[in-house]
C-alpha cells in the first residue's frame, strides 16, 4: 500500500494532467478548478500557479496573471518557461522596469538563448523617458513652439517606440500643423500603447472627426468620457461629432455639458453656437458667437461662422449684414502682412494660370455646379487650371474633378504661410475662392494676396468683406447691374448666363402631378433646417390655413432629431400634425423621388434655396418664393425668371399667399408644367454649360487685361457670345 505522501503526489499528477486536457479542450473553468484543487493539496506547486497564470492570460485578465507567474518562478526557478512567461507578461503590461530586473536576475540563473536575446532587444526599445524629458517636450507644445515640439516627439517615438507619450505629442503637433491623416496614425499608436489614457482617446476622437470617420469618433469619445466623465474637451468633441452626424439634440446636450464643466472653454461655446445655428435658433446662435468674440475677437472661424448665420436672419438689414462682413475683412487684413509683389508676366493674351481653392471638391452641392463647368474649361488653350483642395478626404467626385485639373494640390495640411508660398511658386494669375464664409475656406490665406487677382464665386451668396478679394463672379440675372454693388467689397463680374447645373444621373423620371390623384395639394420644403425660421413657418401656415385640405412635407431634416421646434411652431399656427410630415435627410437616390409626392415647393427667406430649387425644377416642381433684397434672398427668384416662372415670385407675404392659392387652384397648368420643366429649361440645355464656360473664360480674360494695363479691379459685364 503506497505511503500517504505518494498518494497525494499521484493525485496531484493526475489533476495536473486532467487540467492540461481541459485547457487544451477549451474548458478553462474546469481547468482552473483542477489547478486550485492542486494548490489546496500543495500550495507551493509551481506548475499549478503557472497554469492559473496561463488561464488568466487567455481570458485577458493581465493583472491576475502576473502574480501567478511570479509565484511559479519563486517556487521553481530552474524552469525556464516560467521565467519566459513572467517576463513576457510584464512586457505586455508595460512594466518594463520590472521586466528588465527580472531578465537580469534570470541571466544570473543561467537563462540564455534566442528568446532571451529577443526580450533584451525589445526592452532596449521599450523604455520610458524621464519625467523631465516629457515635461520639456510638453512645454514646447504648450508655448506654441510646434516645430520644436514635433522634433522632440519624433525623438521620443524613435527611442521609446512603445511609450504612448511621444505618439500622443506627435499626433497633437501634426493636428496643429493640419496634417490630419498623419496625426490619425500617431494618435492610433498612442491609444494602442495606452488604451486607458482618456486624453489620448479624446485626441484620437478629434482627429477621427476631422477625417470624417464620425461613427468611430463617437465610439472613441464615448470611451474617453467613461474614463474621465469630467473632461470638457471630450464632451465638446463628442458634441461636434454628433453635430456632423445630424443628431442635434444629443449634440446640444453634450455641448451644454462641456460648457458647464468648463465655463471658460471657448471652443465649447463655439460648438454650442454652431448647434444652435443648425437647429434654426439663429438669435441664440448669434448671441453665443458674439460671446466668444468678446473674449477672442480675432477668431476667424467664429467670426466667419457668425456671418453665415447672420445671412439667415431676417432682422438684419442688407446694409448691416454688409457692415459685419466688412468688419471681418478689416480685422483680418489688419493682422496680415500682404505682399503685393508678384513675378507674373503682364502679357494680356498669354495662357492664364487659374487657381481654384475649395474644400468642396467632393460630394457636395458646390460640385453639382463646378464639375460640369470645369469639364468644359479643362484643356482650353487659354487656361491652365490648378486646384488647391483644403479638405483632408477624397471621394469619387474628388477623383472626377481632379481629372479636369492640370495640377492638383492637397493643401489641407498647409498653414496660410505655406499655402501662400505654394500659390506664388505656381505662378497663379487669378486665384478663385469657392467657399466664402463656409466650411474649410482659406480666406485668411487670401488676405495675404498670393496672386495678382483674386475672386470669390459659387460657394457663398455674398461678399467676403475683404479688400484683398478683387472680384465677385455672378450673373446679371441674380445681381442686376448697379443694384447690389454697394453690398460687396469686391467688384462684380457679371456673366450673361445663369449658372448651369448638372442634375444627378440617378434622377428618376418626372412623376405625374400628385394632386390629381390625391384631391388636395401637397406643398414641400427640402431646405436645411437652419433656413426655416419662425417667420418662415408663419408665412407657410397662412397659405395652409387658406387651403384647409393641403398638406406639408418638410424634408432634409437631421437624422437624429433637433427639429422639434418646427412641430411646435406649426401647432402654434394652427396646423395640426395630421397635415404635416417630416422626412429625415436621405441620400440622393432616395431624395429625388420625394418630388413625385409634391405639387409646389415653398421657399425659405431671407436665405432662399439654391441647389434644392434646381433639383425641384428638374423634377418638374416649381418653387413659390418671396424675393429678397440680398443675393442669398434672390437665388430662387433668379432661377424662376430663367424658366419664365415669374408667377411664382412674390413681392411680400400677402402676394406669397395669393400666388400660392392661384397656383394650387390651377391643377391643369401645374400638370402641364411638370414635364416641360425637365424638357425645356435653359438650365440644362445641352449647350448651357458650354455657354457658361465661354463667359467665364472671357470674364477671367477681361480681369487680366485690366491688370496688365495697370488698371485697378473694376465692375465688369461680360457680353454674350464667344470670347
Amino acid at each position: 500500500m503506497p505511503a500517504p505522501d505518494d498518494a497525494i503526489q499521484t493525485l496531484i499528477q493526475e489533476a495536473m494532467q486532467a487540467a492540461l486536457r481541459e485547457a487544451e479542450a477549451g474548458q478553462l473553468d474546469q481547468a482552473g478548478a483542477l489547478y486550485r484543487a492542486v494548490l489546496d493539496l500543495q500550495p507551493g506547486h509551481a506548475g499549478a500557479h503557472f497554469g492559473l497564470g496561463w488561464l488568466a492570460l487567455q481570458a485577458g485578465r493581465l493583472p491576475e496573471a502576473i502574480p501567478c507567474f511570479a509565484t511559479a518562478v519563486q517556487n521553481d526557478p530552474g524552469e525556464e518557461s516560467y521565467w519566459l512567461a513572467y517576463i513576457d507578461v510584464l512586457m505586455e503590461a508595460r512594466q518594463f522596469a520590472t521586466a528588465r530586473e527580472l531578465l537580469e536576475l534570470g541571466r544570473r540563473h543561467g537563462l540564455q538563448g534566442a528568446t532571451i536575446d529577443a526580450f533584451e532587444q525589445q526592452l532596449a526599445s521599450a523604455g520610458e523617458p524621464q519625467t523631465q524629458e516629457i515635461d520639456a517636450a510638453a512645454g514646447l507644445y504648450a508655448r506654441g513652439q510646434f516645430d520644436a515640439a514635433g522634433d522632440a516627439a519624433r525623438s521620443l517615438t524613435e527611442r521609446f517606440p512603445q511609450h504612448a507619450f511621444g505618439w500622443k505629442l506627435l499626433g497633437a503637433v501634426l493636428y496643429k500643423q493640419r496634417a490630419a491623416v498623419a496625426a490619425l496614425e500617431a494618435m492610433r499608436k498612442a491609444v494602442s500603447y495606452a488604451p486607458d489614457d482618456a486624453e489620448a482617446l479624446t485626441n484620437l476622437g478629434l482627429v477621427l472627426k476631422r477625417v470624417n470617420l464620425h461613427a468611430e469618433a463617437e465610439s472613441v469619445l464615448g470611451r474617453a468620457i467613461a474614463l474621465k466623465p469630467d473632461s470638457a474637451h471630450a464632451h465638446n468633441h463628442l458634441a461636434a461629432t454628433l453635430l456632423e452626424l445630424g443628431r442635434l439634440a444629443e449634440a446640444h446636450a453634450s455641448a451644454t455639458t462641456a460648457r458647464s464643466l468648463d465655463p471658460d472653454y471657448l471652443d465649447a461655446w463655439h460648438t454650442l453656437a454652431l448647434i444652435l445655428d443648425k437647429r434654426g435658433r439663429s438669435g441664440e446662435a448669434i448671441e453665443a458667437y458674439r460671446g466668444v468674440l468678446e473674449r477672442d475677437p480675432d477668431n476667424v472661424d467664429v467670426r466667419t461662422n457668425m456671418l453665415f448665420c447672420l445671412s439667415h436672419t431676417e432682422d438684419v438689414t442688407p446694409a448691416a449684414l454688409f457692415e459685419e462682413h466688412r468688419l471681418f475683412g478689416r480685422r483680418l487684413e489688419a493682422r496680415v502682412q500682404a505682399s503685393r509683389h508678384w513675378e507674373n508676366a503682364p502679357d494680356p493674351e498669354r495662357p492664364l494660370r487659374i487657381g481654384i481653392v475649395s474644400g468642396d471638391l467632393r460630394n457636395h452641392a458646390v460640385s453639382s455646379f463646378a464639375e460640369p463647368l470645369f469639364g468644359r474649361l479643362a484643356g482650353r488653350p487659354g487656361l491652365v487650371l490648378h486646384a488647391y483642395y483644403t479638405f483632408p478626404v477624397h471621394d469619387a467626385m474628388t477623383a472626377r474633378l481632379r481629372g479636369h485639373m492640370a495640377q492638383w494640390r492637397d493643401v489641407s495640411g498647409l498653414d496660410d504661410a505655406a499655402l501662400d508660398a505654394l500659390v506664388r511658386a505656381d505662378g497663379i494669375d487669378i486665384l478663385i475662392d469657392l467657399s466664402g464664409h463656409t466650411s474649410y475656406n482659406r480666406l485668411s490665406m487670401f488676405a495675404r494676396k498670393p496672386a495678382p487677382l483674386q475672386a470669390s464665386w459659387i460657394g457663398y451668396p455674398g461678399t467676403t468683406g475683404m479688400a484683398a478679394m478683387d472680384y465677385y463672379i455672378t450673373d446679371r440675372h441674380l445681381l442686376p447691374p448697379g443694384q447690389f454693388d454697394h453690398l460687396f467689397t469686391e467688384k462684380l463680374a457679371l456673366l450673361p448666363v445663369t449658372i448651369a447645373f448638372a442634375p444627378a444621373v440617378e434622377a428618376p423620371e418626372v412623376a405625374p402631378l400628385p394632386a390629381l390623384a390625391n384631391g388636395y395639394p401637397t406643398f414641400a420644403s427640402f431646405n436645411r433646417v437652419t433656413k426655416i425660421s419662425r417667420e418662415v413657418i408663419a408665412l407657410w401656415a397662412r397659405l395652409l390655413r387658406a387651403l384647409p385640405d393641403a398638406r406639408l412635407l418638410v424634408g432634409g431634416m437631421p437624422q437624429g432629431g433637433g427639429y422639434e421646434h418646427l412641430h411646435a411652431w406649426l401647432q402654434e399656427e394652427g396646423i395640426g400634425a395630421a397635415r404635416t410630415r417630416f422626412q429625415p435627410l436621405v441620400g440622393m437616390r432616395d431624395f429625388l423621388p420625394l418630388y413625385g409626392q409634391v405639387d409646389i415647393c415653398l421657399d425659405t427667406f431671407p436665405y432662399s434655396g439654391g441647389t434644392t430649387t434646381m433639383y425641384a425644377l428638374y423634377m418638374g416642381v416649381p418653387t413659390l418664393t418671396l424675393a429678397g433684397d440680398t443675393m442669398a434672398g434672390r437665388q430662387t427668384a433668379c432661377l424662376l425668371e430663367a424658366n419664365g416662372l415669374r408667377q411664382y415670385i412674390a413681392r411680400d407675404g400677402d402676394d406669397f399667399v395669393a400666388k400660392g392659392l392661384a397656383a394650387a387652384g390651377d391643377l391643369a397648368a401645374l400638370a402641364a408644367l411638370r414635364p416641360a420643366l425637365r424638357a425645356d429649361s435653359p438650365l440644362w440645355w445641352p449647350d448651357g454649360v458650354t455657354r457658361l464656360a465661354d463667359s467665364v473664360e472671357l470674364a477671367l480674360r477681361m480681369m487680366w487685361r485690366r491688370w496688365c494695363a495697370g488698371l485697378p479691379a473694376g465692375a465688369l459685364e461680360v457680353p454674350s457670345g464667344q470670347p
